[in-house]
């Protein structure tokens, strides 16, 4: 539980922060763009916005990992229809360095951009998702991680409820983590489940 907070932690503070994603091939759905009109965004509806940006700047992107920002004001209901209005979504090309990021504000795209470092070491294939294998949604696992008990908004800092996907290498787990507090706000506390499954993961 300590490691998954601290990766949390990490994805939360930083909004530049970059990790890896893999890929299925996109079609604009009705859901997403009514999603657009709104402003928020679940995990998959964010990676469909995203995806053309990361597969123009290299056919062979694919997704690496997907994060709300923390960046709203604070309020009851953030994060509560399992949607966020603020993203970083992170493409890259297997077996090498590359590496794009995808902003999105407000259910838009603001930045799309390279973010390659030099010094970086290649992201074998393992860290990839492919979107095809990805059957559950962000509003449906929030629905089962309330389910579990004892998962509460944030108010202050990492408000309201957030979600990170991102590949377990160690398990070869689609992972999707619902974060959130601890009844009375002291400790963060991670719900993990399996993007392809819908299968509660422990920490």
């Amino acid at each position: 539980m300590k490691k998954i907070v601290f990766v949390v932690l990490v994805l939360l503070i930083s909004i530049g922060t970059v990790e890896k994603v893999s890929a299925r091939s996109l079609q604009s759905t009705d859901d997403t763009l009514e999603a657009v009109k709104n402003q928020e965004l679940s995990i998959i509806q964010a990676i469909e916005l995203a995806y053309p940006s990361a597969l123009k700047w290299n056919k062979n992107a694919q997704l690496l990992q997907g994060v709300n920002i923390d960046r709203d004001k604070p309020g009851k209901s953030i994060g509560s229809n399992g949607k966020r209005k603020y993203w970083n979504i992170d493409f890259g090309v297997p077996d090498t360095n590359k590496i794009f990021l995808v902003t999105i504000y407000e259910g838009k795209i603001v930045e799309a951009k390279d973010v390659t470092g030099k010094g970086d070491s290649p992201y074998p294939k393992e860290r990839f998702i492919r979107l095809e294998d990805i059957n559950y949604d962000s509003p449906q696992l929030l629905k089962k991680a309330l389910e579990l008990g004892d998962i509460h908004p944030g108010k202050d800092w990492a408000k309201g409820y957030n979600f990170i996907i991102r590949k377990d290498t160690e398990r070869n787990i689609n992972l999707i983590l619902v974060i959130g507090w601890n009844g009375d706000q002291t400790k963060m506390k991670a719900v993990g489940f399996n993007a392809s499954t819908g299968e509660y993961i422990k920490p």
